[in-house]
């Protein structure tokens, strides 16, 4: 069994709590975990066409790059020192070539948290409001592929400095905002939003998951 210590003695239980969040949204959601140094980067997959990610400090100095099931995580990752314990690593071919440059980010602009997180709640308002419109009349199927239009127009707007809106809806889905200021960054295609309690990031022109 492969431990990691946090620097943070409560950081393995905020670590649960991300893990839970992402199962929630896919029950066979993994996460890919790399420790480099004194830092240890999760990062999962979202349904925002982004990526989430929960970085912690550590006390030791570790190199790690493995695949865990998100749920097993959750529910084995406070040990009984505060310590991280990590599930058995999954194959995941997919993650292979798929994680942002670790350096070389530019700050694009810097936003109060409660300004992004009033954007988002805006934009789930107008979804919900319009939903009943988009979809009157139509079949299941038709309607499901409006209400995705619907999404994609009111997600890919702008936030601010050509960062779209997702990346704040994400950010807010898996408990990262607070009032603290939101920073916006960018590397090559990489977009980056740091909130006080995560990252999410996405990459532009080019699929994901390549």
């Amino acid at each position: 069994m492969t431990r990691l210590l946090p620097h943070r003695p409560d950081a393995a239980a905020d670590l649960a709590t991300f893990a839970r969040r992402v199962a929630r949204f896919d029950a066979e959601a993994v996460i890919r975990v790399v420790a480099v140094g004194r830092v240890a980067g999760f990062f999962a997959d979202t349904p925002f066409d982004a990526l989430a990610l929960r970085a912690v400090a550590l006390s030791v100095p570790t190199s790690l790059d493995v695949v865990v099931e998100a749920g097993t995580l959750a529910a084995r990752a406070v040990g009984a020192q505060g310590e991280l314990e990590l599930p058995p690593p999954v194959p995941a071919l997919r993650w292979t070539s798929s994680l942002p440059p670790r350096s070389g980010w530019s700050e694009l602009s810097t936003l109060p948290g409660s300004k992004v997180a009033a954007v988002v709640a805006s934009g789930v308002d107008e979804f919900r409001r319009r939903s009943p419109e988009v979809t009157a009349g139509l079949a299941r199927r038709e309607g499901r592929a409006a209400l995705e239009r619907l999404a994609a127009d009111i997600w890919n707007r702008e936030l601010v400095a050509g960062v779209p809106i997702r990346l704040a809806h994400a950010a807010d889905s898996y408990g990262f905002l607070a009032p603290d200021d939101v920073v916006l960054r960018s590397a090559g295609p990489w977009l980056r939003l740091d909130a006080p309690h995560g990252s999410i990031l996405a990459r532009t022109g080019l699929p994901l998951f390549a």
